[in-house]
């Protein structure tokens, strides 16, 4: 019986050291590693690197706290804040991809994947390609420089691809942002109308901080001011963006500049930091849509939008008359208005 337990036990140990001996080992490039696209720690990331063979790159930058597109513009801080901790932190390997179609994918990465390079410290820290989506449209195509394949990726929680998360245009990246105080950031607006002179104003803080004066033309009409809407009106300079972005030529800036703003909006911050606005009509094109007067006769600028440079950014900006007619008003309408 004795025996019997001993070669019970000889067995087992000779088991064991045959499955120690055969079991899969780690090399330089553990199995992590070989899947791990995800960034845990996105507060060290200080550059981002994005390219196609086909639309050329992007550079993220992060400098100063403040992310920059292409060492030029500002990026938007709502987009950096989901790219940073929706995709790059979130994104996972939901399995790798079927033999069959291996080969497929690799060929098809090699010319049509957006490579993508992150950089923490300064230093390069982590090089992928992110491909085209799968059959179902539920993963995308992923490799991992140093991998030795391809996987399918998603993001938990989230059902759909991830490829148009990683775009190149630097438009795309560019924040929008045109104003965007705090009421108690801002110390005083000036509202100018070239072509209405009389319906300018100027609003500043007292010294105090929670009293407001308003001033006009000495030739602009008589009303009883609304305090109230004074006191309110800092209070609009939250979040203003614009629609978009038109590329002008030189020619065709220094055409707009050699025109009268139809507005110029002049803000000053409590550091004393100017940033002025200005506003011209938009011309209307055949490819406008509704842009006719009552008698059918089509308008010759947009109702809805105007084209607005912002100091000396080199950029004309196209911003909607809804955005901005609360911060585009007139002298007269802070008058309280009669009961009726």
């Amino acid at each position: 019986m004795q025996k019997k337990y001993l070669v019970l036990l000889l067995v087992i140990i000779i088991g064991f050291g045959t499955w120690f001996l055969l079991r899969p080992t780690q090399t330089g490039t553990s199995d992590k590693t070989k899947t791990d696209f995800a960034i845990e720690n996105t507060e060290s990331i200080t550059k981002i690197f994005i390219s196609n063979k086909f639309e050329g790159h992007v550079v993220l930058e992060k400098k100063n706290g403040l992310w920059w597109v292409n060492g030029k513009y500002e990026a938007s801080i709502p987009l950096m804040n989901f790219f940073l901790l929706e995709t790059l932190k979130k994104v996972r390997v939901r399995g790798p991809v079927a033999l069959p179609a291996r080969q497929n994918v690799i060929a098809s990465m090699a010319t049509l994947a957006t490579k993508v390079e992150v950089y923490c410290d300064q230093e390069l820290f982590k090089t992928f390609y992110v491909g085209s989506p799968t059959s179902d449209m539920s993963g995308t195509y992923m490799y991992l420089q140093g991998s030795k394949d391809p996987y399918i990726t998603h993001i938990p929680g989230f059902d759909g691809f991830l490829s148009t998360r990683f775009p190149i245009a630097e438009t795309e990246w560019v924040s929008k942002l045109v104003f965007d105080y705090q009421p108690e950031d801002i110390n005083s607006v000036d509202v100018y109308y070239p072509t209405s002179p009389n319906e300018s104003f100027t609003v500043k803080r007292r010294g105090n901080n929670t009293d407001f004066d308003i001033t006009a033309s000495v030739n602009a009409l008589k009303g009883q001011i609304n305090y109230a809407a004074v006191k309110s009106y800092f209070g609009m300079f939250k979040n203003l963006t614009c629609e978009g972005f038109i590329a002008l030529k030189k020619a065709q800036i220094d055409s707009l500049n050699m025109q009268k703003p139809f507005c110029e909006i002049t803000v000053i911050d409590k550091k004393n930091k100017v940033k002025k606005l200005r506003v011209y009509p938009r011309e209307s094109s055949e490819r406008d849509h509704s842009l006719f007067d009552s008698h059918g006769n089509q308008l010759t600028h947009d109702p809805s939008r105007f084209n607005a440079f912002l100091d000396t950014n080199p950029r004309c900006f196209v911003i909607q008359d809804i955005v901005f007619t609360p911060v585009m008003i007139n002298y007269s309408d802070f008058f309280i208005k009669p009961a009726k």
